[in-house]
């Protein structure tokens, strides 16, 4: 697990858990660069998500559908394309100054105007990676920043990789409102068969989706308590995933 200097993680340590710490003035969206460290060399395959997730179905076959594959790594995809992802989130975007680093932007990376990868999920071969990718990504944001100024890895990503990635199935994960009864139809555009059953959902959300619903901006409640593919309240889904926690990585005792 990645954590910051300062976190108490005795008790994951405890457990068998392999803990990266990551100095706290580096602690920031941009900490998923460390990915791309040798650390993470001792493993052939790596599955990294963010915490606003549910487990809905066995992570085997995530690790199941993807290991075999010759793309590096895998991830879903919004509908959003790069450019528009970056300009959402610089409400400077039409200042000069930005609007110049845009355009250099497209010059250098024109895939910019292909759809974003979401870096909520993470799949690859680490001994696939080409070496010095951490630093390619921090030069990159360093290069980019006045245009990224939430620091997003995300975006990162995209500019700086986009060639080393692939998207995962629906089978693997997708974003909640993708997996509701409406939108779970065949769809060459959203990549759905109609019949899967994604194994995380991604809730987008600062919260966790067991405890707390979110108000859209039209009043409308989405996301929170229920998982609608599997008909049941998220709480329990992730008291499930505890339960599995806790018997795959018990707490050691001493002797």
């Amino acid at each position: 697990m990645l954590s910051p200097s300062d976190c108490d993680t005795t008790d994951f340590e405890k457990r068998g858990v392999h803990v990266f710490k990551i100095p706290e003035k580096e602690w920031s969206f941009l900490a998923k660069f460390h990915l791309f460290t040798p650390f993470f060399q001792q493993w052939q395959q790596v599955l990294c998500t963010d915490l606003d997730i549910v487990v809905q179905g066995g992570l085997h076959n995530v690790f199941d559908a993807l290991s075999s594959r010759e793309t590096k790594i895998y991830s879903t995809m919004e509908d959003s394309d790069i450019l528009s992802g970056l300009k959402r989130w610089d409400t400077e975007s039409e200042e000069p100054d930005h609007a110049a680093m845009y355009s250099a932007l497209l010059e250098r990376y024109p895939h910019v105007t292909k759809r974003m990868y979401n870096a909520s999920f993470i799949f690859y071969t680490p001994s696939a990676i080409p070496s010095g990718m951490k630093e390619k990504l921090q030069s990159t944001h360093e290069e980019f920043a006045l245009i990224n100024p939430t620091n997003a890895d995300q975006m990162i990503f995209n500019v700086a990789a986009y060639d080393l990635f692939g998207e995962a199935s629906k089978n693997c994960a997708c974003f909640f409102g993708c997996d509701y009864p409406e939108n779970r139809v065949p769809s060459e555009t959203r990549g759905w068969k109609g019949d899967e059953v994604p194994a995380i959902l991604h809730y987008t959300r600062w919260h966790a989706p067991w405890i707390e619903k979110c108000i859209c901006d039209d009043g409308q409640e989405m996301g929170g308590y229920r998982c609608h593919r599997l008909g049941r309240i998220c709480h329990e889904l992730y008291a499930e995933n505890l339960a599995a926690f806790e018997e795959e990585f018990p707490e050691k005792t001493n002797g």
